[in-house]
């Protein structure tokens, strides 16, 4: 019951946050803090495990605080900040088929990932899965710093000229 109640409020929290700094902080910078903590909290996750083996009473401690802190970056600095990318990235003529992969792409990953997470823990334990997590983190933080564009304060159109002849990244 802790766990349930500490991941709501870090997520209101969070998006209160994220909402009030939505046009005060570039996209970009945003994206690449959120992706920095939340792969230091994989990393924390898989060290943990291994400081405090199974059975140490303060584990769960441990590991609750680290979860409830990847909570509160994700959804201060990378939850609202990618929809909100995702509806300014694409040009207007496909900005409905666009948004509605991602959304489907997004839950597809997600539901793929919450059957298969048993699995991963019994196959290679909670420090391989994280420390997994944390390699995937650090390729969406390379990718968002060479690749993704910044589209804070750009109208739409000027984006979507960027986007359609490649001068965008």
């Amino acid at each position: 019951m802790l766990a349930n109640i500490s991941f709501g409020v870090v997520a209101v929290i969070g998006g209160i946050i994220a909402l009030r700094n939505m046009d005060r902080l570039n996209r970009r910078t945003t994206f690449l803090l959120g992706l920095a903590l939340t792969t230091s909290c994989h990393i924390l996750i898989s060290i943990a495990a291994v400081v405090f083996p199974e059975g140490n009473p303060a584990r769960p401690f441990v590991v609750l605080v680290l979860v409830v802190a990847f909570v509160l970056s994700m959804q201060t600095f990378l939850n609202i900040a990618v929809w909100v990318w995702l509806a300014e990235i694409f040009p207007l003529h496909m900005r409905g088929l666009g948004m509605g992969i991602a959304a489907v792409g997004g839950w597809v990953v997600q539901g793929v990932l919450a059957i298969l997470m048993p699995t991963l823990l019994a196959s290679i334990g909670i420090v391989g899965a994280f420390l997994m997590f944390a390699a995937i983190g650090v390729l969406s933080l390379l990718y968002v710093w060479r690749l993704v564009p910044e589209t804070r304060g750009r109208t739409l159109e000027s984006l979507e000229e960027d986007v359609t002849t490649g001068r965008s990244t």
